[in-house]
């Protein structure tokens, strides 16, 4: 049985005895305040008399009634809260903000004021004319030549205040710019008629299965016009799979494959957009191959944030490989995939976009699928992609063979700050993948 000493018990009783004398003499005060309290200015002489027959001096009292008085007749003020405060919440697809309100508040680039698309960072907010953003075209009240570090001219990438920090590369003259790079990592599962090797050695078909692993890799963009005299960027990217890491059932070896793209593309705010690039896959599994492929877009912007187009990837090589699989050696032609796509793409903010797409292939698929590229902030993207290839009625394959998939999901990560020029040079391709690389036997 729990005892409390008396003594505990007298101090806990003293105490709640005191919070409650404090309590109510507060109160009293309290009634007596707003019993004292004018109720307009017409009423200044009964208060002071009340107040006099109660035991209040007149004289201490009459300051008391000022300072209520004053109180009394002042208006409410609105105070307005600074442009550059952080505290108002955008989101980044809800329709941004006003342009006046982003240039005032000189952000051009970060996630809460200007990440979209209709919010300074298009033509119309006053820091673009149509075109490619250049020392002579840049001009206004926010950007004035190369000192508002948004221009070409001599000064590629940021410049004036805001320049990105650039590192010595064995000599101090050779710098890398690392606002053109776009660094990207995640996890893919892919399938393709090469996931089942063709015969065994009685000549009869193996099975097989899906692939899943992972990916990294890099996309630059730079703009030519300085080299050229033409509004033409170019890019180059590099991707690395490992897939299968345990094997398959007809052999034990991982699947490395090192998918290399680069080209040309013009990128616009509104009208004709094109671009081309080259493909290059080197694959190490149950067989050693290279192929190469052209994938090229042209497409009609239509506004700020809505575009259709036309994409095509037409194999230019085919190999003859040998197959090592279970034991038992043979050899066979692959090749990449003809694919031609019909596809919508929705501009968000500066990097990010929706693309929808479908089509066929010259092996008599139809395909369909979607990628996007969703801004999470000012440096990171979230990127998805899917697509799905159905085979026809005449493949030599069965169906459960000749069909296709991907599905990527990862990060991108550009060091560089997003501003207006970097959106020219931003790559118009990714770098190939197994869906926009679908490789096939014949």
């Amino acid at each position: 049985m729990i005892t409390i000493p008396r003594r505990l018990l007298c101090l806990f009783a003293c105490f709640i005895g005191a919070t409650a004398s404090m309590t109510l003499s507060q109160a009293e005060a309290a009634d007596q305040l707003i019993r004292s309290r004018p109720v307009s200015q017409g009423n200044t002489v009964a208060t002071r008399t009340s107040t006099t027959h109660s035991g209040w001096s007149p004289q201490g009292n009459s300051q008391s009634v000022q300072r209520h008085q004053a109180a009394s007749n002042r208006k409410p003020t609105l105070v307005s809260r600074p442009a550059n405060g952080s505290v108002k919440q955008v989101g980044y697809l809800d329709g941004g903000c006003d342009c006046a309100e982003c240039s005032s508040a000189g952000v051009l680039g970060g996630p809460g004021c200007g990440m979209e698309a209709s919010c300074g960072l298009e033509v119309g907010c006053g820091l673009e004319e149509y075109g490619v953003c250049s020392c002579d075209a840049c001009s206004g009240d926010l950007m004035s030549g190369c000192d508002s570090g948004f221009c070409d001219g001599g000064c590629d990438g940021m410049c004036g205040g805001a320049e990105i920090d650039c590192f010595p590369l064995f000599l101090p003259i050779l710098r890398v710019d690392w606002s053109r790079f776009s660094f990207f990592a995640g996890s893919q599962a892919f399938k393709s008629p090469m996931n089942y090797p063709a015969l065994d050695v009685a000549g009869q078909p193996r099975g097989g299965s899906g692939s899943f692993g992972y990916y990294q890799g890099f996309n630059e963009g730079r703009d030519l016009r300085n080299w050229l005299g033409l509004d033409l960027s170019a890019q180059l990217g590099v991707r690395a799979t490992q897939t299968n890491l345990d094997g398959e059932e007809f052999t034990s070896g991982r699947m490395h494959q090192v998918f290399v793209t680069g080209g040309l593309f013009r990128r616009v705010d509104y009208g004709l957009q094109y671009g081309l690039v080259v493909d290059y896959l080197n694959q190490d599994w149950y067989y050693q191959s290279d192929l190469l492929q052209l994938r090229g877009e042209l497409s009609w912007k239509v506004s700020a944030c809505h575009e259709f187009g036309f994409q095509f990837m037409a194999g230019v090589t085919d190999q003859i490989v040998t197959t090592e699989a279970g034991g038992f050696t043979s050899s066979e032609t692959i090749e990449p995939v003809d694919q031609y796509r019909a596809f919508y793409r929705r501009a968000m903010g500066t990097t990010g976009h929706m693309t929808a797409f479908l089509g066929g292939t010259s092996e008599e698929h139809f395909i369909w699928g979607s990628e996007m590229e969703i801004p999470l902030q000012t440096n990171w993207s979230l990127l998805v992609g899917s697509a799905y290839f159905s085979p026809g009625d005449d493949t030599t394959l069965d169906a459960n063979e000749a069909e296709g998939w991907n599905l990527s999901i990862g990060f991108a990560f550009r060091p560089g700050v997003t501003g207006p020029k970097q959106r020219y040079r931003n790559p118009l391709f990714n770098v190939a993948d197994n869906g926009s690389f679908f490789v096939f036997r014949r």
